[in-house]
């Protein structure tokens, strides 16, 4: 714990319509931890919040010199926003933790001793127990058994974002420039080592999750279509034993024909066969048209998100 202490930390909140529990967020972070570390610094980044959360994050700004805010100019996603406050970071840990308080401040000294014992660089939480509702278990569960199956590498699925990195790899991410996938998904896709520590995840203070159906498809769209191509081997794979059943069909039909001289007419199997290869068809120039849209987004070069206020000086925020 001597090290720890001699250490610095900055934590980084994303935020989206969380005007009820930034207050008690706040107060949370910097009672636990200001007393584990040379210094703590609390990094609020606003996420386009269509509520308080900017206002009120700077009444606790006002209150507490060791909180910054970061107002981004619309809602470009949690993961966006993680990536804006880790690039406004210089301590030399820096942990990520949701603004619900599900994750509890007070075991970031737990994730951080945890990384020092082992020598590696990160250390995430793995939930052995969550509050979260059904919906959300279930959207998680669908999102991690999806991901897991097509793309290379595998993900405990009772990992979350609940983490603490070490600023080298802090700084590495945050010189990629990729617009696609996610830090964390990227983390992954390259096996960095990271140590894995068992905590139990509480219930949400207040308000509820922002965590919906169509948020859940996209994070696992964006792992899946930016770091695997197993989607396009599928249909490769898939194509070639549809092509083999449809030869099949013919050889059949053509050997009814010399044998028996007729084939058994049918409507209804004619147009089934035709509307599932060319639903079939459709799917896969959609998967293909997936990549080819990413790899134009990837070469417009265009910003993951646009910073509208900071209470960092500029050299902090760049």
């Amino acid at each position: 714990m001597d090290n720890m202490r001699s250490m610095t930390l900055d934590v980084v909140v994303p935020l989206y319509n969380d005007e009820e529990v930034i207050e008690s967020l706040c107060k949370t972070v910097l009672s636990s931890l200001d007393q584990e570390f040379r210094s703590v610094r609390l990094i609020l980044v606003d996420d386009g919040s269509s509520d308080d959360s900017y206002a009120t994050a700077l009444r606790m700004k006002e209150l507490h010199d060791s909180i910054e805010v970061i107002k981004l100019a619309g809602n470009f996603g949690q993961h966006r926003a993680i990536l804006a406050g880790l690039r406004s970071t210089s301590a030399e840990l820096v942990a990520v933790m949701d603004s619900d308080l599900q994750d509890r401040p007070e075991h970031v000294p737990s994730l951080v001793q945890r990384m020092l014992e082992d020598g590696t660089a990160i250390a995430i939480a793995r939930r052995v127990r969550r509050m979260d509702s059904l919906r959300k278990r279930i959207f998680s569960r669908m999102f991690a058994a999806t991901s897991n199956l097509l793309v290379p590498f595998k993900v405990d699925p009772h990992l979350g974002a609940f983490r603490v990195m070490r600023q080298s790899v802090v700084k590495q991410i945050c010189e990629v420039k990729e617009h696609t996938g996610t830090p964390f998904s990227m983390l992954y896709s390259l096996r960095v080592p990271y140590s894995a520590v068992d905590l139990e995840r509480g219930a949400r203070t207040a308000g509820t999750s922002g965590y919906t159906f169509k948020k859940s498809f996209k994070l696992a769209s964006d792992r899946i279509m930016t770091y695997s191509i197993k989607p396009i081997r599928l249909a490769i794979v898939l194509g070639i034993l549809f092509g083999i059943f449809s030869l099949a069909i013919a050889g059949y039909s053509l050997v009814n024909y010399i044998l028996q001289d007729e084939v058994v007419p049918g409507w209804t199997s004619t147009v089934f066969v035709t509307s599932f290869f060319g639903g079939l068809n459709l799917l896969f120039l959609g998967i293909l048209g997936e990549y080819i849209g990413r790899i134009y987004v990837e070469s417009r070069g265009i910003p993951n998100y646009i910073i509208q206020e900071s209470t960092l000086k500029d050299d902090e925020s760049s």
